[in-house]
């Protein structure tokens, strides 16, 4: 093929293919893309791709670039896939608890719509406003809603995605009662878009509770932190959101309960008996909403230095994997999903940061531990096993990956294992 350029401007309209300088701009972990090309349906989406895979073009699929830097450099890229213009809710079925949305809508987008209703979509990663159901979707990424709520995975009923030659699916369903049989849509949840590229989703909303309320209790340090949250869990309580805080003069641990409002209330009181009982003192949070953004954006690279981890744990070894973590260098921010057992921690400027990371998960062996690299320091992304160890598994994922995508048209190299 003679000019790829011109045959995607042909598809999507000139305006929305970028080349040369215009496109360098865009690169992927320091790689640029020859083209940067935004379709503007599932139709166009499916054009592209095959018209990629058949020039054998490699093409990285992004809503709007916000977790761009999560993975290694892809061993190639030739197209940059912008889902941003598919920004259209599609249907919203109040009386069903569902909507469907196309892959570039935002969620800070979604969260406007459902306000009126009542309802929530309630994934709070950081960068919540401007990040797409897409992106969210391919990377899994989700925030501390996630205690109670759990992650697009338990959100995500129902997928229409073009397969890497253009070829559209659809897997799941409209409703929630149409899950049935394989789930072939969390197949693509946290894959980063090596399988295929979703460009709409069919997904299960919540009601918001009638009251909710937030409280943060202060303790001399993290273990007595971590005994007040495992007991709050042990607790007839449900919490919405449980997050143990390292700070320098101790640490804290922040609770949300949403319920009726006297729920709230007996509930707040239980939490309070509990953390008293491990030495802590609280208050109220004022401003929650706002609280609780900051709180999510912690675990968002500070600078281009940083050497951001997310580590996988139990929930009872989390002090001790922060421990691990901090006899690798000085930590900034460490945050714990206590129910969940996973700790974000920045190590602010390691001078080698493939050293640094080996040390971390030496020390995170014994608790058979997990630790991925969010962001790397310039230049060290590359040199860096960003996934770690998939075991057994990975062989797994290279079978789907073959049978979905055997040319490697999809962000070549960049998931577990240099798929």
């Amino acid at each position: 093929m003679s000019d790829p350029g011109g045959e995607f401007a042909r598809i999507v309209g000139t305006a929305h293919v970028l080349a040369g300088d215009a496109a360098a701009a865009h690169a992927v972990a320091g790689r640029a893309p020859r083209w940067v090309v935004a379709p503007g349906s599932a139709e166009e989406v499916s054009a592209c791709l095959a018209l990629a895979s058949g020039a054998g073009l490699a093409v990285a699929p992004t809503g709007r670039g916000t977790r761009l830097h999560w993975g290694p450099p892809p061993r190639r890229l030739d197209v940059l896939l912008s889902l941003r213009r598919l920004d259209r809710i599609l249907a919203h079925e109040p009386a069903d608890l569902t909507m469907s949305v196309e892959a570039g809508v935002t969620l800070g987008a979604i969260a406007v719509h459902l306000a009126p209703h009542r309802q929530l979509l309630p994934l709070d990663p950081p960068r919540r406003a401007g990040s797409t159901l897409g992106g969210i979707v391919a990377t899994a990424a989700s925030g501390p809603y996630r205690a109670r709520y759990g992650t697009v995975r338990d959100m995500l009923l129902g997928v229409t995605v073009a397969r890497a030659d253009g070829t559209l699916v659809k897997g799941g369903g409209r409703v929630v009662k149409n899950v049935t049989g394989y789930d072939v849509p969390k197949l693509f949840v946290g894959a980063l878009g090596t399988l295929g590229v979703v460009v709409a989703a069919h997904l299960r909303l919540h009601p918001a509770p009638p009251a909710e309320a937030s409280w943060l209790f202060r303790f001399p340090g993290a273990e007595a932190a971590l005994e007040a949250a495992l007991g709050v869990m042990d607790a007839p309580v449900v919490a919405s959101r449980l997050e143990l805080l390292g700070e320098r003069d101790g640490a804290g641990l922040a609770v949300t309960v949403g319920s009726v409002p006297e729920a709230v209330r007996a509930q707040g009181e239980r939490i309070a008996a509990v953390c008293a009982g491990a030495g802590g003192d609280g208050q109220p949070i004022a401003d929650a909403a706002a609280w609780w953004a900051g709180i999510s954006e912690r675990s968002w690279p500070a600078g281009p230095a940083e050497l951001t981890l997310r580590i996988g744990v139990r929930p009872t070894d989390l002090v001790k994997a922060l421990r691990a973590v901090e006899a690798a260098g000085p930590v900034e921010r460490p945050t714990a999903e206590v129910v969940n057992g996973v700790l974000h921690v920045a190590l602010p400027a390691p001078r080698d940061a493939a050293a640094a990371l080996a040390q971390v998960r030496e020390g995170l062996a014994p608790l058979a531990g997990t630790c991925v690299v969010e962001h790397a320091p310039a230049g060290a992304a590359g040199a860096l096993d960003v996934w770690g160890d998939a075991g057994p598994a990975l062989e797994t994922m290279r079978r789907l990956k073959a049978d979905l995508d055997p040319a490697g048209t999809l962000n070549p190299g960049r998931y577990v294992g240099g798929i």
